[in-house]
């Protein structure tokens, strides 16, 4: 069954790297993801500039192009997003991330070359973007001065500018909350913010002067739209009982404005469901209300990957079962502390695929969301076979014991045993456990993992399919015997059959009994069918051909008798079906 799972979830471009995972996933109650690329489309693209006496939108620069290409802001800052920028191009195909290729393509539209600039200004040093400080910086040479490029998020690189480039020339920097406010404002609009900085030095500066008399220019918003399925993935899963938690290092109102868009949390209530990385700091300490904070909220902005960690450790000592969705190296530690580790498959980095449980070829979330579902399935399926499988044999343990001591005819005998267990036992078994599952199991809260496979009210369902397929058979085996002084050969083969045809038709009482004994996912499951036809000819040839007749000891029986045995059969389920209807079990 497990197998299966795996195989129908490779089909829907979701590998199961363990197992186990399979069984896991459908214990799941707390989905922790990124918000870019997998909440979002990743298409990232200029909307939005903003330099200290101005602010243009997409549709301004494109139609002031060559009156806002003047301002010796903007070229600065078009100068350092070309510069401060992995984009290299090497056979047609760019090196850089998705915002790098959005400034690029944004250079091109305001008629720039990145290219002939890259090439003006050879880069000599490179400090990489990293995720705690949140800043990359390049070092480029300018004829014979140097050139220090800087970009991040706009707390980082205010914080790190003494001067700010205005229309007037370059000024003091004294209004860092004015910047703030303007950022909030567009934040809450949903557009990602990336500052950006630079000063010029007549020599290299060393690594403690970097970041010595910068100078601010502006920032850019780049516009991201949420994914179109995302939305109807999170409904199902708040209807499963699992919480999404988004975890992004973006700034928090634009987590929040896309959190709203994709329907993650209430806007009436956005503001008490964020919390920024920097009221994390130290979980390790955390008092009562920080957690109640923690546990109440959806979205955690401006994190930083070490605190992705701490979190997925947080949920698990609150007794969570947590997926962890990632794809950068940074990412690896907590996919692999988590109960589910989940790799994008298209941007995820080797790390990150080795140490995780699943990984998603298309890196859609929409996939976690089957995966989920598929494992829920996987784990009713197996309940529903070993129920099976228990209520069955218990029959035939009860029925053989309780005729050896009354002194009754045996309703089994040993080579009938085995082929029950060969035949009746093994293909509706098999079937049961290769069902789609029920519709609905998206609208079940999660199991707790603590809990058996066999709870106590399926022991019970258990035994009172045993005791009432047990009734029936041990029932005809009196009929024929006391009533009818049937010879003990006959009496055994109606009472071997009967318990066939019992056995067989006891998958469907499998279904819980809120669903229609006509409509669920055993009737509708055309493998059971096809187990059921199956046992039933197997057992029609072994009745035909002498050898197996002999050895299963089957006589002829009439027609009358044959009737007898269709009727007991029979009452099995309509005895097991009232029960359940009563509420007698599940």
């Amino acid at each position: 069954a497990l197998a299966r799972g795996m195989v129908r979830l490779s089909k829907q471009k979701v590998i199961i790297k363990k197992l186990e995972a399979v069984q896991t996933l459908g214990e799941t109650t707390i989905v922790c993801t990124d918000k870019t690329g997998t909440l979002t489309e990743d298409k990232m693209s200029v909307h939005h500039v903003v330099i200290q006496d101005h602010e243009w939108t997409i549709d301004d620069l494109t139609n002031q192009r060559s009156h806002i290409k003047k301002n010796e802001a903007f070229k600065n800052l078009m100068r350092v997003a070309v510069l401060c920028n992995n984009f290299n191009l090497t056979e047609g195909v760019s090196n850089g991330d998705s915002i790098e290729n959005a400034l690029v393509d944004f250079a091109r539209h305001m008629a720039y070359d990145p290219i002939e600039i890259q090439k003006k200004y050879p880069k000599l040093s490179e400090i990489p973007f990293d995720t705690d400080t949140k800043i990359m910086v390049t070092i480029n040479q300018f004829n014979n001065k140097h050139l220090v490029c800087v970009k991040g998020a706009i707390e980082q690189v205010l914080d790190s500018c003494q001067y700010i480039q205005s229309t007037d020339g370059i000024k003091r920097l004294n209004n860092h909350d004015e910047w703030f406010q303007k950022i909030n404002k567009l934040a809450s609009t949903g557009l990602r913010l990336l500052a950006f900085a630079y000063r010029e030095t007549k020599r290299e500066p060393n690594t403690d002067e970097i970041f010595k008399d910068l100078i601010f220019i502006g920032c850019v918003g780049f516009l991201d739209p949420p994914r179109q399925d995302v939305s109807d993935a999170i409904r199902t899963y708040k209807n499963a009982g699992i919480k999404v938690v988004m975890i992004t290092g973006d700034h928090p109102d634009t987590a929040r404005k896309i959190a709203e868009e994709v329907g993650l949390i209430p806007k009436d209530d956005s503001r008490n469901s964020v919390v920024r990385g920097s009221e994390l700091k130290d979980l390790k300490h955390k008092t009562k209300e920080l957690e109640n904070t923690i546990l109440n909220a959806t979205v955690f902005a401006r994190m930083v990957p070490s605190q992705k960690l701490e979190l997925v450790k947080f949920y698990q000592k609150h007794n969570a079962i947590v997926g962890m969705i990632g794809d950068g190296v940074n990412d690896a530690p907590a996919l692999k502390k988590a109960d589910i580790g989940i790799a994008m498959g298209i941007r995820g980095t080797q790390a990150t695929k080795e140490v995780s449980d699943v990984i998603l070829i298309d890196d859609k979330f929409t996939s976690t969301e089957l995966a989920i579902r598929q494992g829920r399935t996987i784990y009713e399926n197996i309940r529903h076979f070993v129920v099976y499988l228990l209520s069955c044999n218990l029959a035939e343990i009860i029925a053989v014991s309780l005729a050896s001591l009354s002194k009754l005819p045996l309703p089994l005998l040993p080579l009938q045993i085995l082929f029950l267990n060969l035949v009746t036992d093994v293909f509706p078994a098999l079937a049961l456990g290769m069902g789609k599952g029920d519709s609905r199991i998206m609208e079940q809260p999660p199991r707790s993992p603590n809990e058996p496979i066999i709870p106590k009210k399926l022991w019970v369902s258990t035994i009172i399919y045993g005791l009432s397929i047990t009734g029936v058979v041990l029932g005809i085996t009196i009929y024929g015997h006391l009533i009818k002084s049937w010879p003990y050969e006959v009496v055994n083969n109606m009472a071997f059959h009967t318990l066939i045809l019992a056995q067989l038709i006891n998958v469907f009482n499998m279904p819980h009994r809120q669903f229609s004994f006509f409509k669920n996912e055993v009737t509708t499951n055309p493998w059971i069918w096809i187990a059921i036809v199956l046992s039933l000819l197997i057992i029609f040839i072994a009745y035909h051909i002498t050898i197996l007749k002999t050895v299963l000891s089957l006589v002829p029986l009439s027609y009358e008798q044959f009737i007898t045995v269709l009727v007991f059969g029979m009452s099995s389920l309509v005895i097991i079906q009232s029960i359940k209807r009563l509420g007698g079990t599940v």
